[in-house]
């Protein structure tokens, strides 16, 4: 039981960073905040663009450009993206998921005795994805 603990403990904080990013970038696009760019043509987007692309393509792939609207064409139509309880309920989520890593990260700094070997698996849960996007 003690090593299922410890592979507990070296997963999570390995994995914390990035819990914390999809989480925060999903959140993001539960309300489409990634895609607002879309709306002025000629925009390039801006860093909620950059994580929602990352999000979903796991690659920093430049956000697409708006294409004016063809004379004539029908407005797209706006939909409501404040009032639907299951968005919200999903935005819940990953705050909450955000929270929880974060107080898993919080209590395992509270741990005697670890701490060198947190920061080290803290340092490499950085390291490692940002050396991997690079490629």
């Amino acid at each position: 039981m003690k090593k299922l603990r410890q592979l507990h403990f070296y997963l999570g904080i390995f994995f914390a960073p990035l819990i914390l990013f999809f989480a925060f970038s999903g959140t993001l696009q539960v309300f489409k905040l990634h895609e607002s760019y879309r709306a002025v043509p000629g925009q390039q987007g801006d860093w909620m663009a950059w994580f929602g692309s990352f999000h979903k393509e796991q690659a920093w792939i430049e956000p697409r450009v708006a294409k004016p609207r063809p004379a004539g064409a029908p407005a797209p139509r706006e939909e409501n993206l404040w009032g639907k309880p299951m968005k919200w309920l999903v935005a819940l989520c990953g705050v909450s998921l955000m929270a929880s890593t974060l107080l898993g990260l919080f209590i395992a700094f509270t741990l005697p005795g670890r701490r060198k070997a947190l920061w080290i698996t803290l340092a490499a849960g950085v390291a490692v994805p940002l050396a991997l996007m690079a490629t």
